[in-house]
């Protein structure tokens, strides 16, 4: 397994007077991350989670790349799923499912015919890599001194990270048509009638293979894009007469914010985290997940 990339560091003092400074700092790296060859007759390396098979590390590709079924939206005219079979001859074709039919009839072809199942072994495909191409930060720093005695210093914190896919295992599961809540996008946007273009099927009790709880679909893999605002920090320094004669130098007072605010397309509750934390093989996995939690602090630091 081969890393390539850059790694770029730049400082700027963008104003620097007695009273104020401005400083910023921007950091870039890249990362191109490839697997090059495995083990003699290992064709490739699983990712498990506690559901079911999500990755794959396999040649030719990024290590625990996602891995699941091609899905082709749905059916305007019957509100049918409609996946992508790879066919053993190397070409593709279309197939529905129909949950209502017994069975061993639910997979159709499009001439009406009765299909094998699909699953992600025989049809399964590369959906995307997990490890962010691109990633960095930027700092911005300021220090004022008010007066004398009153110093006031802010710092404002951006991450971000670029052009890699996390699995929403969480959108799969809060499609799912048996005993337990939907997403209000399913009431919403759900087919009802020939013609409706939407890409949540009709509605059929029972039906846990339509909108990815089987297995890893195409629909619910998603850019995981953002830009963070990491955190912003607020001090007020005083070293004013009184405080020395409490043996006191300087008093800090403080408040400061965590993991403020996501901006990003990624539809599930965080695309920075994992529910195989830092695990190699199954990275990307957001499978009923706890988001980071967006935290406060406030304090008071003594120099004596």
């Amino acid at each position: 397994m081969y890393n390539t990339g850059i790694e770029l560091n730049l400082t700027s003092n963008n104003v620097r007077t007695n009273n104020f400074t401005w400083v910023t700092t921007f950091n870039l790296g890249t990362l191109k991350n490839e697997v090059t060859e495995l083990a003699p007759g290992v064709p490739f390396i699983a990712g498990i989670t506690q559901l079911e098979t999500t990755n794959r590390t396999l040649v030719g590709h990024s290590i625990g790349s996602i891995w699941g079924v091609q899905t082709l939206g749905v059916d305007p005219a019957t509100g049918r799923r409609m996946f992508q079979r790879r066919n053993t001859d190397g070409t593709t074709s279309v197939v529905y499912y129909n949950h209502q039919n017994a069975p061993a009839q639910r997979w159709i072809n499009e001439d009406g015919t009765f299909s094998r199942g699909l699953d992600i072994s025989n049809d399964g495909v590369v959906l995307g890599n997990t490890t962010p191409k691109i990633f960095g930060g930027l700092d911005n720093s300021f220090n004022f001194k008010a007066t004398d005695f009153l110093s006031i210093d802010m710092n404002i914190g951006l991450t971000y990270a670029l052009d890699f896919y996390v699995y929403n295992g969480s959108k799969a599961g809060l499609r799912d048509q048996r005993n337990w809540n939907n997403s209000v996008e399913v009431y919403e946007t759900y087919w009802r009638n020939p013609g409706d273009i939407t890409d949540i099927p009709r509605l059929v009790w029972g039906d846990n293979v339509s909108n990815g709880s089987t297995m890893v679909q195409s629909q619910n893999v998603e850019k995981g894009d953002f830009v963070k605002l990491r955190n912003i920090g607020l001090g007020f320094t005083f070293t004013h007469a009184l405080l020395k004669k409490a043996n006191i130098s300087s008093m800090r007072l403080y408040a400061q914010g965590f993991n403020l605010y996501t901006l990003t397309k990624y539809t599930g509750a965080d695309p920075e985290i994992s529910s195989m934390g830092d695990t190699n093989l199954a990275p990307g996995v957001d499978r009923n997940t706890v988001p980071q939690a967006r935290t406060f602090s406030f304090g008071i630091n003594l120099t004596f």
